[in-house]
C-alpha cells in the first residue's frame, strides 16, 4: 500500500475515534435535531424547560453509552450560551470514582468540588467565594471529627480521594450516614452564595445552568455491579430534593437502566423529567428500513473521512451501518476496524465481513437463559420482563446494549443486530437439547 494511501487510513482512523464533538467541530451532525429522523429533539425538550421554570429546575438525560450524550450535552451548552445564560459542564469522571457504590454524601461533594472548579477556571467569582468550597467542607469534617480516616483531609486532598481510594470512600460515606443533614446544608449554602455573587457581576439577568456529565458512567464490576446500580437507583429515586440546589439549573446524566430499576422516575424531576437520548433507528418497528436515516448515517461517516475510497460501494457501508443497529459508537467502532484490517483500496466485501464478526465478537458468549430473553425481546419488541426480580438483568441487557431502545412515538425494544442471528441459533440449539 502507498504512503498515501495509508496516510488516508491513519487520518480516518483517527477521525472515528470516538469523542465527544461540539457543534462547532466540522464532525457534527445535527441527527437529533431533524424532527424527521428521531421524530422530537431531546436538547430543545431540556432548554425549553430550563427557560420556562425560572430560577432553578432539575432534569435527567439518559441514553445508552455511545449515543451521544456528551455531544449533545455540549450542543446544549451552546444553546444556553447563545441565549445569554451562564453553563457550566461538569465531567464527574474527573471527580468521583465510578466503579464503586455512590453515596448522596460523596456525590454532593464531588458535585460541589466539579462546580467550584468551574467556576474558577471561568474566574466567574472573586477570590474569596472561590475559596469558599474548601472553607466549608474542611469545617465541616472538623466538626465531625474524621480523624481516624488517617488521611489528609485538606479540600484538595478529599477531591483526591474520592476520585482515587475507594476505602476511603466507603469510610467517608459510612462516618457521613448520620450526618447527611449538615452536609446538604453546607452544600446548600455554598450553591446560594456562588449564584448569588454571579447573578450580582451581571448586568442583565441570567439563569445559571450546571451540566454533570458522565454520571451514567457509575458502573460496577463483575464482583459489584449491582450494588453500584442499587446505590445509583437509590441516589436518584430516593434524594432528588438534596439534588435541587439553590438557584441553578441542574441536568444530570443517567444511566438508561435507571428508568427501568425505577418507573415513573422522571415525575420526581419536574418540569423536564428524564429526557432519553434513543438508539438511532434505522427501520420501523415493523422491519422497513429508513432510507432517510440511513443517508444520515452516511453524512456521518463522511464527515470522518471518505468512504467511497475506502469501501467504494454504497452497498458495503448499508451493511456497517445495519450491523451498528443505529449505535453511533458501534458504527464508529465497525469503520475503525475496517480501517485497521484494510490491505488495499477500496477493501474487499471479506474484509467488511471480518470486521463485523471482530465486533460481534465482543458481545459473546451468551448465556442460554439471556438468549432465550433476548430472542422474547427481538419478537415481540418489548421488554418480555416476567418478574421484577430480573431487573438487574434487564438493565444489563440495555447497560451492555444487548438490548437496544427506539422511538417511533412510544418506546419500542430490540436486540442489536450484531447478535441477532446468533440468539436465533442458541435458542434453536437449547430447545433441541432440551427435547433430547
Amino acid at each position: 500500500m502507498s504512503p498515501e494511501d495509508n496516510l488516508f487510513l491513519k487520518t480516518f482512523f483517527q477521525n472515528v475515534i470516538d469523542s465527544p464533538l461540539s457543534p462547532q467541530d466540522e464532525r457534527y451532525i445535527p441527527l437529533y435535531e431533524d424532527p424527521s429522523l428521531v421524530g422530537f429533539d431531546p436538547v430543545e425538550m431540556l432548554a425549553r424547560a430550563i427557560a420556562w421554570a425560572p430560577g432553578e429546575s432539575v432534569q435527567l438525560l439518559s441514553g445508552f453509552r455511545g449515543t451521544g450524550k456528551s455531544t449533545e450535552l455540549r450542543r446544549l451548552q451552546h444553546r444556553l450560551q447563545d441565549e445569554g445564560n451562564i453553563v457550566l459542564l461538569c465531567d464527574m469522571e474527573e471527580h468521583l470514582n465510578l466503579s464503586t457504590p455512590v453515596d448522596v454524601s460523596d456525590f454532593l461533594l464531588a458535585i460541589s468540588g466539579a462546580f467550584n472548579d468551574s467556576v474558577t477556571r471561568q474566574n466567574l467569582l472573586s477570590d474569596p467565594l472561590q475559596r469558599d468550597w474548601g472553607d466549608r467542607v474542611t469545617s465541616l469534617i472538623q466538626r465531625i471529627e474524621f480523624t481516624d480516616l488517617k488521611v489528609d483531609l485538606s479540600p484538595i486532598s478529599i477531591k483526591a480521594n474520592l476520585k482515587q481510594d475507594p476505602g476511603f470512600k466507603r469510610r467517608l460515606q459510612e462516618r457521613m450516614a448520620g450526618h447527611v443533614g449538615a452536609l446538604v446544608s453546607e452544600v446548600r449554602g455554598f450553591f446560594a452564595e456562588c449564584i448569588t455573587a454571579i447573578k450580582r457581576r451581571n448586568i442583565t439577568p441570567v439563569e445559571v445552568v450546571l451540566l454533570v456529565d458522565s454520571v451514567e458512567h457509575i458502573r460496577g464490576t463483575s464482583v459489584n455491579a449491582e450494588d453500584v446500580q442499587s446505590s445509583v437507583e437509590t441516589l436518584f429515586a430516593s434524594h432528588p430534593d438534596k439534588l435541587h440546589l439553590p438557584g441553578l439549573h441542574v441536568v444530570y446524566t443517567v444511566p438508561p437502566y435507571l428508568k427501568v430499576r425505577y418507573p415513573g422516575l422522571g415525575s420526581l424531576y419536574d418540569p423536564g423529567g428524564v429526557q432519553m437520548l434513543p438508539a438511532f433507528k434505522l427501520r420501523e418497528r415493523n422491519g422497513t428500513p429508513l432510507a432517510l436515516n440511513y443517508d444520515a448515517m452516511e453524512r456521518l461517516v463522511s464527515r470522518r473521512g471518505d468512504w467511497k475510497k475506502l469501501l467504494g460501494e454504497r452497498a458495503l457501508l448499508d451493511r456497517l451501518i445495519k450491523y451498528s443497529g443505529g449505535h453511533l459508537r458501534d458504527l464508529l467502532s465497525l469503520v475503525s476496524a475496517v480501517l485497521r484490517l484494510a490491505e488495499r483500496l477500496p477493501v474487499s466485501e471479506s474484509t467488511v465481513d471480518t470486521a463485523i464478526h471482530q465486533l460481534r465478537n465482543e458481545f459473546l458468549p451468551i448465556a442460554d437463559n439471556d438468549a432465550l430473553w433476548l430472542a422474547q425481546i427481538a419478537k415481540s419488541h418489548q421488554t418480555a420482563l416476567v418478574s421484577s426480580n430480573e431487573l438487574p438483568v434487564l438493565a444489563r441487557f440495555l447497560d451492555t446494549h444487548l438490548a437496544l431502545c427506539y422511538r417511533n412515538g412510544e418506546e419500542w425494544y430490540d436486540i442489536h443486530p450484531l447478535i441477532a442471528d446468533h440468539v436465533d441459533r442458541q435458542v434453536k440449539d437449547a430447545q433441541a437439547r432440551s427435547r433430547n
